[in-house]
């Protein structure tokens, strides 16, 4: 009966001491990423259609080389509110394995080295989707119209009047067709008023984004900044003015402070802005 107690008492501290050294164990490898996160200098924030890419576009192979160099150089992070599938559509796979993270559906997924790292989502109303169904069908755009017209995103939803599978030469007609007319603007405005719990903003060249508040891009700054508290955030994008969908998550970085935003007209800008900015800081 003795011999039995020993033996429990051994086995107990042998458990005791294994969950020290595991507790030890994940304390040092915190401790150590802490060290590492804090000492990166700069974390980069790239919007990508109309920053990285033209919109819906692939990657010019001159701008993917010159990305490619800069993403080896400096912490950098893909913010966009396209799903992951377009994203691979755009994005060379060099760049796509290489890059920091990738936030998609405007920061409601995280994938790194390709895998998820998390993920959240919400089921739009009915009144809501009855209401774009009525856009659609009242447009008074002239030309030809497109399927996939209500898109579902992870955490979002991406409306567009033309069609998401239009041709490209039609989503060049339709950019000018609004930028006169003011369809977009007119759709946004409406929906802020009537459904006051969501977030909607005027995204790429032809589409709206729709998203429950706190589900647009401004939750990436808390996420960065919570893993960076010390780096310097640089946000870099084409859409940043009040209405536009890099709006909220410049204008949450610059509450956070450290931070910088750089608007940007094109890709081709893009690398100017950026050349001209680290030429400056060194």
């Amino acid at each position: 009966m003795l011999k039995g107690k020993f033996s429990f008492l051994k086995f107990l501290m042998t458990v005791v001491m294994v969950l020290a050294i595991v507790t030890e164990i994940c304390e040092i490898k915190a401790s150590a990423e802490d060290i590492k996160s804090s000492e990166i200098e700069i974390i980069c924030l790239f919007d990508m259609d109309g920053t990285l890419t033209p919109s819906r576009q692939a990657m010019t192979e001159k701008f993917a080389k010159w990305f490619y160099d800069f993403i080896n150089k400096n912490e950098t992070y893909i913010v966009t509110g396209s799903d992951i599938g377009k994203i691979k559509d755009q994005i060379p796979e060099n760049i796509y394995e290489k890059i920091g993270g990738i936030y998609a559906s405007m920061g409601n997924e995280l994938y790194k080295k390709g895998k998820i790292v998390y993920r959240r989502d919400f089921k739009p109303k009915k009144s809501l989707l009855k209401r774009l169904e009525a856009y659609r069908k009242n447009t008074k755009y002239p030309g030809q119209l497109y399927p996939n017209y209500i898109e579902k995103r992870c955490g979002m939803i991406n409306f567009c009047v033309l069609g998401r599978d239009c041709p490209n030469e039609a989503r060049v007609e339709y950019g000018k067709w609004d930028a006169v007319n003011g369809e977009r603007l007119e759709i946004q405005k409406e929906l802020t008023k009537l459904f006051k719990e969501l977030d909607i903003v005027i995204g790429g060249a032809i589409s709206i984004d729709i998203v429950p508040k706190g589900f647009g891009k401004e939750q990436v700054a808390d996420r960065v900044r919570k893993t960076y508290p010390k780096s310097l955030i640089v946000f870099v994008g084409d859409r940043t003015e009040e209405g536009g969908n890099d709006y909220s998550l410049a204008q949450r970085l610059l509450q956070l402070g450290n931070s910088e935003v750089i608007a940007v007209k094109d890709p081709e800008d893009t690398i100017k802005c950026l050349e001209n900015y680290m030429t400056k800081r060194k």
